[in-house]
């Protein structure tokens, strides 16, 4: 009889271990916050700090929370005070181990921005420090800040811009810093392009201090009839130093690029990541890569890969694919995906590169009261399906996999939505809020009996956290809950989740009413 229990429960160990995978998150106490979470600032494991928001939306104030062992150890207000003035809020970081804290403001003619140093106290540390200034055009206070960081957080930069009006171009400036506060670099330059014809895609810094910003351009055509996807011309890479600017054109043969992540490693190899679109068609095609050298101005590979008939239509009805092969037979088009938004793409050690993507999307439904003509605005935000990819070493995909989900939400952007993701030992690890209807007694996924699944529930009794493993090298995918709202008394927010490769860990973050707490999840790497 002793013999049989002791199996029993050496059954259950080896039940619970399969089920909670290999990873555990180590959780800290249950606290109550100190105001809403933007972001997490890392010092290192389980300590770090975090930026808050707290009060209404206009008499709020930011503070910032010191945690050591996950638990809070202090609180302090930032004050927005600057040369004798009050300024606006620009952002948080911890550079070189010091809090700090950027704040612009206008008066003189100048619009500035500022660093402010915090000490261990959580106090202002002497007076703020003038960064970067532009000009303010007469009668006008066009243009704004924004702080980047190096991927290895070796630097920072600050970047402006003054959006030209109609046919005027665009002004862009830049300053770029290392984290002993030293500035390496800086420069002020025009776009090539009207502003009305160019959108900025995305501002990268190297972790070797060069700055690289992406830029769409369109043509010109009759305003009423003017879209994106109409009147896309080229994606422009423009490297920005204080010698000038290094222009790279993103060719795609006929195609139009609809997102795109850059990355470059020492050498000034860049490695292009993106979405695809038909040229003037609607929705995305598939996805592509180019590695590009800048300094001989040349393609070194490219690849393509085309989302299949059947790869799109995986999880539509029947009813949904008839309609799609009525369309095609008509003449109106092969089915398409649409709102796939890049989040990651990273190039491993092999150089390979692994990423994905996520449909996201928001609509907006407004209703007149025909008693009163008064409205409402009703704001849906849709955060579905992640389709992850690989290029090997030869340029050539391996493969694309799919991992439904559902989660939709309103008037609140979206806060328990999305997911989180690292790298490890060999897979790529997606954690997201997800329906405990989508798996069976033992863990495992099953979804939904028409290939679809159920959405993402947030409830005390029906939300589950999901963990999917993709094998790198195959692509094979296991999924499986991964933990509970039950079993941890709170709701996991995974887009303040904070990766962490140095340390090989991720730090996890839930909440439960006012009340709130963080775990650490560590990996091999």
């Amino acid at each position: 009889m002793i013999k049989l229990a002791t199996l029993l429960l050496a059954s259950l160990f080896i039940a619970n271990t399969v089920f909670s995978q290999d990873y555990l998150v180590k959780w800290g106490a249950m606290e109550k916050s100190t105001g809403r979470l933007i972001s997490v600032l890392p010092k290192g494991g389980s300590d770090f700090y975090t930026l808050r928001w707290t009060g209404g939306v206009l008499l709020g104030s930011y503070k910032v929370s010191e945690h050591s062992n996950m638990t809070i150890s202090a609180t302090g207000k930032l004050v927005m005070k600057v040369d004798g003035g009050l300024g606006n809020f620009e952002g948080a970081r911890n550079v070189g181990g010091k809090l700090v804290v950027f704040i612009s403001d206008k008066k003189e003619g100048k619009n500035s921005i500022y660093i402010q140093e915090y000490s261990k106290e959580l106090l202002p540390k002497g007076e703020a420090k003038l960064l970067a200034s532009f000009e303010l055009e007469k009668n006008k206070s066009r243009g704004f800040f924004e702080v980047i960081n190096s991927r290895n957080n070796d630097f920072f930069g600050v970047i402006w811009e003054i959006p030209g009006r109609k046919e005027e171009k665009d002004k862009y400036g830049f300053k770029i810093f290392d984290n002993d506060m030293n500035e390496i670099s800086e420069g002020d330059y025009k776009m090539p392009f009207e502003g009305n014809l160019s959108s900025i895609q995305q501002h990268y810094l190297s972790n070797t201090g060069d700055y690289f910003i992406s830029v769409i351009e369109y043509s010109e055509g009759d305003k009423k009839l003017f879209r994106k996807y109409l009147n896309y011309k080229a994606m422009h890479i423009f490297h920005i130093n204080p010698d000038g600017i290094e222009e790279f054109t993103l060719s795609l043969e006929g195609k139009r690029v609809e997102a795109l992540t850059m990355n470059s490693d020492n050498e000034r190899i860049m490695t292009l990541t993106g979405i695809y679109g038909d040229q003037d068609k609607a929705g995305v095609s598939g996805l592509f890569y180019m590695r590009a050298d800048f300094d001989k101005q040349e393609v070194i590979d490219e690849g393509f890969e085309k989302f299949g008939k059947d790869f799109i239509t995986q999880d539509w009805s029947d009813r949904d694919k008839e309609k799609a092969e009525k369309r095609e037979k008509k003449g109106k088009g092969e089915p398409q995906l649409y709102d796939y938004v890049m989040r990651q793409a990273e190039v491993l050690k092999d150089g390979s590169i692994v990423g994905s993507i996520e449909q996201y999307y928001v609509v907006v439904t407004t209703y007149t009261d025909p008693r009163t003509g008064s409205t409402r605005t009703t704001y849906t935000y849709y955060y579905n399906d992640i389709i992850a990819f690989k290029v090997n070493t030869d340029g050539e995909f391996d493969w694309l996999k799919r991992i439904s989900k559902s989660q939709i939400s309103t008037n609140d952007g979206g806060p328990y939505s999305s997911y989180a993701r690292f790298i490890d030992n060999g897979k790529i690890c997606f954690i997201f809020n997800d329906n405990v209807k989508n798996y069976d007694e033992t863990g495992k996924f099953i979804g939904r009996s028409n290939g679809d699944v159920y959405t993402a529930n947030y409830g005390k009794k029906k939300n589950v956290v999901a963990i999917v493993e993709l094998g790198i090298d195959e692509g094979d995918l296991t999924r499986k809950t991964f933990f509970d709202r039950q079993e941890i008394s709170a709701l996991a927010v995974p887009k303040q989740f904070y990766i962490d490769y140095n340390t090989k860990e991720m730090l996890v973050y839930a909440v439960y009413g006012k009340k709130e707490k963080f775990g650490i999840l560590k990996f091999n790497d």
